[in-house]
């Protein structure tokens, strides 16, 4: 069976949705990890925004890097582990708190976050054209996607359409 035999009617294609969206994000993903390659960033596509956090704010625990970048506490715990692997930064007790770990960049972490805002400029220029190619801008769209998705979920979606209540009632 052929992926578009697997997906062959409007259904499917609307109740997997989400499918597609991680579809695109790993597409997008596999793709840029070229780029990377290419430019010389030895970090995965994957632990970009927790480099670009700690360039741009400077050292932080993983609660408050998880926070800002609304990612799970494990994921960041992961991509900090990555980048510690690699050498891009490590760690230390805090001087005012010595129960709090913060991750800094080390010197090789400081040259890839260079690396990074540098790709960060062409590729912002990348989507804008990928933006003019589909006819919409995708990232306002995610967004607006998001904002709905936060403000009515999934489940009171369902519930208002095939439940008369809530799940509890």
């Amino acid at each position: 069976m052929t992926r578009r035999e697997f997906y062959n009617t409007a259904i499917v294609q609307k109740a997997y949705t989400a499918k597609k969206l991680l579809d695109l994000a790993f597409l997008i993903q596999s793709q840029v990890t070229e780029v990377y390659t290419h430019k010389g960033m030895i970090f995965p596509v994957s632990c970009s925004s927790t480099l670009l956090y700690l360039g741009k704010c400077g050292p932080a625990s993983v609660t408050e890097v998880a926070r800002v970048l609304q990612h799970p506490h494990q994921t960041v715990a992961q991509h900090l582990a990555t980048l510690t692997r690699l050498h891009i930064i490590d760690k230390r007790a805090d001087e005012a708190d010595r129960r709090r770990i913060e991750y800094f960049l080390t010197d090789v972490g400081k040259a890839q976050a260079t690396l990074l805002d540098q790709y960060n400029v062409e590729a912002a220029e990348v989507f804008e054209r990928l933006n003019r190619d589909i006819g919409t801008d995708l990232g306002d769209v995610l967004d607006i996607g998001i904002s709905s998705l936060k403000k009515r979920s999934m489940a009171d979606r369902f519930w208002d359409l095939f439940e008369l209540g809530s799940a509890q009632s």
